[in-house]
């Protein structure tokens, strides 16, 4: 069994990627292959809605990082998509990779993604619930709209400044109790 990361912070070593770490760590020790991407690497240009996806074999007009993306989402098992909140919503990185999912809706690429388990990993500065609602719902929706299996949601709020999480063992814990959930 196979998780794939795909990493939307723009902050390397931050609270987002410490808590995508950590699911990542307990599905390792649960017998899964883990792997990470961190969009902030990598070259990906937004959708500008073509079409082309529907009309052609190749997934995309662009050949860009995303290409190497698809296939790695087609091979893996479960999908961890990790991103801090910006303005109540995901970061432009992982948006842009969101955008980029359409080749996944068309006939031919639903079934290399229908069924697999999907996590979602949200960090953030403000206080309470409020201000990561419509990036959970966002993700809800995208894994649904995927016919992904909804596996977690690991929500960490008041981890502003990099590295805050990890004065919080409660939060660091839990995400690796998502990882090592997967079971194997």
């Amino acid at each position: 069994m196979r998780i794939t990361a795909i990493l939307g912070s723009p902050r390397a070593g931050g609270n987002t990627d410490l808590l995508a770490a950590k699911v990542l760590e307990g599905a390792s020790a649960a017998g899964w292959e883990t792997e990470s991407f961190a969009l902030r690497k990598m070259s990906i240009r937004p959708c500008i809605g073509c079409g082309s996806c529907w009309k052609s074999e190749r997934p995309c007009v662009f050949e860009d990082d995303m290409g190497g993306l698809y296939e790695a989402l087609a091979r893996t098992d479960a999908l961890l998509l990790a991103t801090p909140v910006y303005w109540y919503a995901p970061t432009a990185l992982m948006k842009a990779f969101m955008d980029r999912l359409v080749p996944f809706n068309r006939p031919r690429g639903r079934p290399l993604i229908r069924g697999k388990r999907a996590i979602g990993v949200i960090a953030y500065e403000e206080q309470g619930p409020t201000a990561a609602e419509p990036l959970v719902r966002t993700l809800e929706l995208s894994f649904e709209y995927l016919e992904l299996r909804q596996a977690a949601m690991v929500v960490v709020d008041g981890v502003g400044e990099r590295g805050a999480v990890l004065d919080r063992p409660e939060a660091l814990q839990a995400a690796y109790g998502v990882g090592r959930g997967l079971g194997g």
